[in-house]
């Protein structure tokens, strides 16, 4: 099959050589973002998807407007069978009629449940106990269309957003050249469940705000979630703090909400949540480094009524 490629970040980036090192299809072309400002410099940065398109020396195109019809008509002119979409923008329809079989979607998340942005983030910090990918064939609404290949994984009780994400691009590689000869050989996808349908919005900062009210549970699964980015955070003598690792804790001890202390029996920095305590394991004061709760507690110069906030 002739195959448009059409994505931007790393996580898409995998995908794109996967493709062009295992299957016989060819890629024909790639569609990514614009080159945007980035870092202290404000340089043109390339998308890691844009990098791994010219390493293969295919042609790249970084459209401002989908529905440019100078881009569009350059589409047409490449007579794709397919076009194959991870991580990128919502395809207007001027675009889903151009290939000739359609156009398919890696999806982080077990559809359709957690239709959005944030799939993997928000089902770790939902506390699901499963997760996995789904390969759908596009239509013009978002997340919406009918399932080619699903791949179940199981969620770790101490794993991080950013951890499962890599288990998903290994175990999404194998499924998507499932998917595509399922494709070409005319396989008749199934419609999803739309009633059992939930919602995954994209990240804001503030949805990484710790209240410390909630249960040890919850903040935990906050902090695995919230990774890499906005990351779980709140305050500590008036200055931000993230939290990057946590473990449950078997600590029973009367304290105010928000209260720190060193638990010696474990050798650990706890917290007073709204149900028990939470060990921190990782934590990242303003300005600093990332450092493990013994350096932190450490470094601080006065042990008694410490409270983050």
């Amino acid at each position: 099959m002739r195959i448009v490629y059409f994505g931007t970040p790393e996580f898409s980036a995998s995908f794109l050589q996967h493709i062009a090192d295992h299957s016989p299809d060819q890629l024909v072309a790639v569609v990514t973002q614009p080159d945007r400002p980035a870092g202290r410099g404000l340089h043109l940065r390339s998308s890691p998807v844009k990098l791994v398109a010219e390493k293969l020396q295919l042609p790249v195109f970084q459209p401002e407007s989908l529905r440019d019809e100078s881009f569009l008509e350059e589409l047409r002119r490449l007579s794709p069978d397919l076009f194959v979409v991870i991580a990128f923008s919502i395809l207007p329809a001027e675009l889903l009629e151009i290939p000739r079989l359609g156009s398919i979607n890696l999806h982080g998340s077990l559809l359709p449940r957690y239709r959005g942005a944030a799939p993997v983030q928000w089902a770790v910090v939902n506390g699901e106990s499963e997760s996995g990918l789904t390969i759908f064939q596009l239509d013009s609404k978002m997340d919406h269309g009918p399932v080619i290949e699903k791949v179940r994984l199981p969620i770790g009780e101490n794993e991080t957003a950013s951890e499962l994400f890599e288990r998903l691009v290994e175990a999404g590689k194998p499924a998507l050249l499932s998917a595509l000869r399922k494709v070409e050989e005319g396989y008749q996808p199934l419609e999803q469940e739309h009633q059992l349908a939930t919602r995954a919005p994209k990240l804001r900062k503030e949805d990484g705000r710790i209240d410390w009210n909630w249960s040890a549970e919850k903040i935990h699964n906050l902090i695995r979630g919230m990774q890499p980015w906005p990351a779980a955070w709140g305050f500590f003598e008036g200055k931000k703090i993230r939290f990057w690792e946590s473990r449950r804790s078997n600590l029973e001890r009367e304290a105010p909400v928000g209260r720190l202390l060193w638990d010696e029996s474990v050798d650990a920095l706890c917290i007073k949540t709204g149900d028990g305590w939470i060990e921190i394991v990782k934590l990242q004061p303003e300005g600093k480094r990332v450092m493990e709760g013994g350096e932190f507690w450490c470094g601080l110069q006065q042990r008694q009524e410490l409270v983050v906030e």
